[in-house]
């Protein structure tokens, strides 16, 4: 018999590489996307307050109050907002501060309510903080 009329099929190398270069490709942004995307939602901050005291003085010549709030970060690091309010003399004031904060990190903030003397001499003050994950 002759080859003469036989064509001989050949398979492709260079088909196969692509293939495989594709499927890589792939599997390298999946681990990518549940690297960058999910896993920090997972793993989210989770603040704790852990010091909270409020003392008044004087800033220059305003009569202010100041909230010294500790916080604890017990989850993974992340941004969260740090909130402080104060109730006094029928007047109510919030302030925040937006933190980066890394796990198992504690951070000490001060905020500062510009208060009047008399104000605040014949009434109660009450006042608190909390935080939340951003």
């Amino acid at each position: 018999m002759s080859d003469v009329g036989r064509e001989e099929v050949r398979k492709s190398p260079i088909k196969w590489i692509c293939v495989g270069i594709a499927i890589g490709i792939i599997v390298i942004v999946s681990i990518y996307t549940v690297y960058t995307i999910l896993i920090p939602l997972i793993n989210r901050p989770k603040p704790d307050i852990t010091l909270l005291d409020g003392h008044d003085g004087f800033q220059g010549l305003n009569y202010v109050v100041y909230v010294d709030v500790g916080v604890k970060n017990n989850g993974g690091e992340g941004w969260i907002t740090v909130y402080a309010e104060l109730n006094s003399a029928g007047r109510y004031e919030e302030k925040n501060q937006r933190i980066f904060i890394a796990s198992g990190e504690a951070k000490q903030l001060q905020f500062v309510f510009d208060v009047s003397f008399w104000s605040t001499a014949f009434s109660s003050m009450t006042y608190r903080a909390w935080a939340v994950v951003d």
